[in-house]
Order: structure tokens, then C-alpha cells, then sequence
């Protein structure tokens, strides 16, 4: 936590989970959460995403593709039987052979442009669920 407060990295610990949440990444639209997890020999850096339900099969055609784009990050589908389909956007850090303060900051910095880079395209693509615009009702003349 010290790290990035230091790396200017907006962050907090919530009450539910053991996960420190990137305050950034959980700004985007669509995303529901975005977590730093801590543990013994790793960190697991976690990003979960609400996909539209009628864009799921374009969305898993397209998963090879963007992970490919992004190969620093795994990419894949969660659907659980309650919920709207998520896009989970995840990068594995090891930490067991140690790992410094600007290397950790360096990583966690890539891994949030790349996954702000990747919720911006699958949102032009039309994949990520949103709430729908406002249409204004036209008068009749």
C-alpha cells in the first residue's frame, strides 16, 4: 500500500474482501471492480467487467484476438448463472525472487493503461453493458 501511495495511485482496502482496490480502473464505465491482491510469493492484479448478455457470443469469438493485443494480461469470460456475463482482465505478478518499488509501480502502471485501453475497445465494439442514453421524445407536428 505504501508502494502506491508513493506511485500516486489511487487506492483502498473495502471491508468485504481481503483486495486492494485500484480507484482508477473501478472509475470506468462498466467495470464493477478492480482489485490488487497480495499474497505470499505473488499479486494478482483483477479487473471484473459487465458485458451485454446479447453481445457474449461475439465477445467469446473475439477472445483470442484481444488476447493477443494484450499480452500482458489474461483475458476471459466469467458467467455465473445469477449475474450478467463478466469480463475478467487479469496480470500475475511473481514477487517470491523479489521485486522492487519502481519495478512494482512500472507493472501495475502497464497493466492499468492496458486494461483502460482494453475496456475503451470492447466498448466501441459494443460489448460492454451500459446504461442506455437518455432519448429525448421528439414533439409531433
Amino acid at each position: 500500500m505504501r508502494w502506491l501511495t508513493a506511485g500516486y495511485i489511487d487506492h483502498y482496502i473495502c471491508e468485504n474482501c481481503h483486495g486492494i482496490h485500484l480507484s482508477e480502473l473501478q472509475g470506468l464505465d462498466g467495470v464493477l471492480e478492480s482489485r490488487l491482491f497480495v499474497e505470499h510469493e505473488d499479486a494478482i492484479i483483477t479487473t471484473e467487467v459487465e458485458i451485454r448478455p446479447t453481445a457474449l457470443l461475439a465477445l467469446v469469438a473475439d477472445l483470442g484476438r484481444l488476447n493477443m493485443n494484450y499480452p500482458s494480461l489474461k483475458v476471459f469470460v466469467d458467467i455465473v448463472d445469477d449475474n450478467l456475463p463478466r469480463l475478467i482482465v487479469a496480470d500475475y505478478l511473481h514477487t517470491q525472487a523479489g521485486l522492487e518499488q519502481h519495478q512494482f509501480l512500472w507493472i501495475v502502471q502497464q497493466t492499468m493503461l492496458a486494461t483502460q485501453q482494453l475496456v475503451q475497445e470492447i466498448t466501441e465494439l459494443g460489448f460492454l453493458m451500459q446504461d442506455e442514453p437518455q432519448r429525448m421524445p421528439s414533439a409531433v407536428h
